[in-house]
């Protein structure tokens, strides 16, 4: 069973790391689909604006494509060192002016417009000299048949970030998209340069992790990603956990029931091989009960047989006596028995009745005095309670306090120090049992009450009993509303309380 149950948590343990890591790579996946989609919308954006400045351009160059025009270049370096292809178109407009007067003459006027572009020459750090221009600048500057795409790279990779994205505009069109992918987790931005290591922008609380998400935002006109557009979500593993936490939640349910059906089936049966050890236990303790009287009214029968015997009439007399004697030991020990028998199956039932407890306890010190004082001991009564009329069954209760004070003179190994006590406390009736014998550890208090539960002492016989009648005591005081406290302490002997409500 334990290999089992450690087999089957290995396996779902692994199985919720898997649906784990299987949940984790397709949070990625939707995220990185909404970064691509916001990165998208903001190039498109960008590039709208230079498809409207460029359809004015191309119309405006389209109707002047016959004037005269002139184009110069000029390349020029600035303090960096870094060059510039100037580019400078200039467009005639001839206009006829008529002139008043006797001569019905005209005056030509010329109109010179100029417009000029300049383009920034990249420089391959590799062989560390100016790339040729790609194209026939002048050719489609006059055209204008410049690829808009690559003009716009070209024209907004020369402006600075911040002139180019606006983060509030950033964070909606990403929200947009999260929602779009059913994500529910709160994010922060950042755009990353083209190493993806410096920071261009970013939101007031991104933090720069390993694990954040990015993806290429803009291109420069070699196709190379400018900058990256970063995500960092602080509350990523709840977001992905939210989605699996059905399956996480049922299956750790059904492995902790598993687990529970696990532990209660093993604590039963540790319980259940505990109580069949006690009751072995307590079938060798009755066996050798049983065998002592037996034994002895064997031999008192043999004697009686004998003519020297039965012609001597206090030897008759003598041996009747014993053999009444151990026939009552028998019969005391079959009536604990049947009286636990009926304890098992709640079948006691109390026939109460107005009564003086300090007469009970009185006869049940009487019952045992001589017991006591047969080795030697002493018992100390101190019967003083006010309140002792009560509503209780004489029979039962007569058998608990002698159950309680034959344990006290069992477990007094020398000569027996008991004494009895009674007194009121509050609404109950106290009475108290102490010896001076060899007492208990803390972790057999506990215990004395279980049926058939006896502390081991090494010999299972050297002190008789069944381990029935404390657990008979408990019961009897619980059905008349009380309870039973103990305080002991090894090699210093035990006290008992027996409290009953005053009713």
């Amino acid at each position: 069973m334990t290999f089992s149950i450690i087999g089957l948590i290995t396996v779902q343990i692994y199985w919720l790391n898997q649906a784990f890591e299987s949940g984790k790579n397709e949070f990625n996946s939707r995220i990185l689909k909404a970064l691509d989609e916001t990165a998208t919308t903001v190039n498109e954006n960008e590039l709208n604006q230079y498809y409207d400045l460029f359809n004015e351009t191309r119309k405006t160059l389209q109707e002047q494509r016959d004037s005269l025009e002139v184009i110069t270049s000029q390349i020029e370096s600035d303090s960096a060192n870094v060059k510039y292809v100037f580019l400078t178109r200039y467009m005639m407009d001839k206009i006829k002016l008529p002139v008043s007067g006797i001569y019905n003459d005209s005056l030509k006027v010329t109109e010179l417009y100029a417009s000029e572009r300049r383009i920034k020459l990249q420089k391959d750090s590799s062989i560390k000299s100016f790339q040729p221009i790609p194209v026939n600048l002048e050719s489609e500057f006059r055209d204008a048949s410049y690829s808009l795409e690559r003009f716009a790279r070209f024209d907004a990779g020369n402006k600075p970030i911040s002139h180019r994205v606006n983060m509030e505009t950033l964070d909606s069109i990403f929200q947009l998209n999260l929602d779009k992918w059913k994500i529910d987790t709160p994010f922060e931005l950042a755009i990353l340069g083209a190493d993806s290591s410096t920071i261009a922008m970013e939101s007031k609380r991104y933090i720069k992790e390993a694990k954040n998400h990015f993806t290429p935002l803009f291109r420069d006109d070699q196709n190379q990603p400018s900058y990256f557009l970063s995500a960092y979500l602080p509350e990523q593993n709840k977001a992905i956990f939210s989605n699996i936490s059905a399956l996480f939640g049922v299956t750790i349910l059904f492995t902790l029931i598993i687990l529970g059906i696990y532990i209660a089936s093993i604590y039963a049966m540790m319980r259940q091989r505990k109580v069949s050890q006690m009751k072995t236990d307590f079938m060798n303790n009755m066996t050798h009960e049983f065998k002592t009287p037996i034994a002895t009214i064997s031999v008192a029968s043999d004697a009686l047989k004998n003519k020297l015997i039965s012609s001597n009439p206090e030897k008759v007399v003598h041996y009747a006596k014993l053999i009444k004697q151990e026939n009552k030991r028998m019969n005391h020990q079959v009536e604990m028995v049947l009286r636990m028998s009926k304890l098992e199956k709640n079948q006691i039932r109390l026939e109460r009745s107005k009564t003086h407890v300090n007469e009970i306890v009185k006869e049940s010190v009487e019952s045992i005095r001589l017991i006591v004082e047969n080795r030697n001991g002493t018992i100390f009564e101190n019967i003083h309670a006010d309140r002792d009329e009560l509503l209780v069954d004489r029979f039962h209760l007569g058998n608990i306090v002698l159950n309680v004070l034959e344990n006290a003179n069992k477990y007094s190994p020398e000569t027996p120090q008991i004494t009895v006590e009674t007194y009121n406390v509050n609404d109950f009736y106290v009475i108290k049992i102490s010896d001076e014998g060899i007492g208990m550890a803390k972790n057999v208090v506990g215990k004395i009450f279980d049926k058939f539960y006896r502390e081991e002492t090494g010999n299972i016989h050297n002190v008789k009993g069944h381990g029935l009648g404390l657990a008979y005591v408990k019961h009897v005081i619980h059905l008349h509303g009380g309870q039973v406290d103990v305080e002991s302490e090894k090699g210093k002997g035990s006290t008992f309380y027996l409290k009953i409500p005053i009713i």
